[in-house]
């Protein structure tokens, strides 16, 4: 690895102890030693890519990013065999088997189940060319814990501090944001999103309300729900709807269509959870209706994606979006009884038969028909029509 301090290139016996060999100066991480690969160059390099402009992210995002740096994320649905191998197998079979029978004796005792064993992988290869590997969750390198403990703990160690980039997603930078005069709702119980959010100063940008629990929204101001990809995240989010009659209510989420293969999303799945069925409450909302059913069993098989793997700066703008959808459509108003004195009328006001608003409609001319002018009436002095054409030819 290269040491941070010299930029020379140093092999594992010559950087003993996290130390180096030349400049004698202690560095953080060791690729040898320390899980998930990184040295103090490659960390201070996920940094800045993962937060430019003046951005700022939480350990736990740094953690995906860089989990999904080691992982190969497929281009699309995977053979489980390749025509090239199964040509290159079937050349090899032919080749050793001729090679045996040249030789004979005890070559060809050894190179006879050489041949038919590449002959079976070959079978097997133009057999599976036509079929496709089922799509496998995305498997992490090193647990989070351990990220923690022995990458983010040792760099503390030896640097005092972590980047001015990386924040700590603990409760006190989960703290309510409460703006004067807030604008929208961002209802977020997800802590290290908060985090997230709370760090890029997103609530003072907004005048947005940050909260974390339901209980202490404002009336009539719209809602952004920030959930996660999953089947409970779903029945939540129609709970909350429900919860939210008389607010705009906007989702912001993830759909499963937008982390299908061959997208470079990190899709994960409970092992345990084999089939879940959806809430009634869910089955019957239009949000779950309008889902095709390819997505339905996805999200019943178990499969999820959690808000906070996706990059820090896709994920700022898709809450930005989110509030300006909120902020763009007019609030939503209570309905008002009409009644005889006419709106704005006392609460004790008899309210209007059906009748009685047809008339007034009709008194004010809305919703009415356009009639037919009468013909003007005949007085003693007005002249008399002028015959038509028929009536002097005889009615011919």
């Amino acid at each position: 690895m290269i040491c941070p301090h010299c930029r020379l290139n140093r092999r594992q016996r010559e950087r003993p102890n996290h130390t180096c060999s030349h400049c004698r100066k202690v560095f953080a991480l060791d690729p040898k030693v320390e899980p998930g690969r990184l040295h103090d160059l490659k960390f201070r390099e996920l940094v800045a890519k993962s937060a430019p402009g003046g951005l700022r992210i939480t350990v736990e995002q740094l953690y995906w990013v860089n989990e999904r740096r080691l992982h190969r994320f497929p281009t699309g649905l995977e053979r489980r065999g390749s025509t090239v191998t199964g040509v290159a197998l079937a050349v090899a079979t032919l080749f050793v088997a001729a090679l045996s029978v040249a030789i004979g004796g005890l070559a060809y005792l050894l190179l006879d189940p050489l041949a038919l064993l590449c002959g079976v992988q070959s079978y097997l290869q133009f057999r599976n060319s036509g079929r496709y590997h089922a799509p496998q969750p995305f498997r992490r390198w090193v647990p989070f814990p351990d990220f923690e403990r022995r990458v983010v703990a040792r760099w503390r160690q030896v640097y005092g501090a972590l980047p001015d980039e990386v924040v700590d997603g603990g409760p006190s930078a989960a703290a309510f944001a409460r703006p004067k005069d807030p604008r929208v709702v961002v209802l977020c119980e997800l802590p290290d999103v908060v985090a997230f959010l709370r760090a890029n100063g997103f609530a003072e940008r907004h005048r947005a309300l940050l909260l974390q629990q339901p209980d202490q929204i404002p009336a009539r101001l719209p809602v952004v729900l920030v959930r996660d990809l999953s089947l409970d995240a779903l029945v939540r989010a129609v709970e909350l709807r429900a919860r939210f009659a008389g607010h705009r209510v906007v989702d912001c989420g993830l759909l499963p269509r937008s982390v299908e293969l061959p997208a470079r999303m990190i899709r994960l799945r409970d092992a345990r959870r084999t089939w879940q069925e959806p809430s009634a409450a869910l089955a019957g909302s239009p949000a779950w209706q309008r889902l095709p059913e390819q997505e339905r069993e996805w999200l019943c098989g178990g499969w999820s994606s959690p808000l906070i793997t996706l990059p820090p700066v896709k994920l700022m703008a898709l809450l930005d979006k989110a509030v300006e959808r909120a902020l763009a459509a007019p609030p939503v108003a209570p309905p008002v009884a009409l009644t005889k004195a006419g709106a704005g009328a006392g609460a004790g006001a008899e309210p209007e038969s059906a009748a009685e608003t047809r008339r007034r409609a009709e008194r004010i001319g809305f919703l009415t028909w356009p009639q037919a002018v009468p013909a003007p009436r005949r007085g003693a002095d007005a002249p008399a029509p002028a015959p038509s054409p028929r009536a002097k030819d005889g009615g011919r």
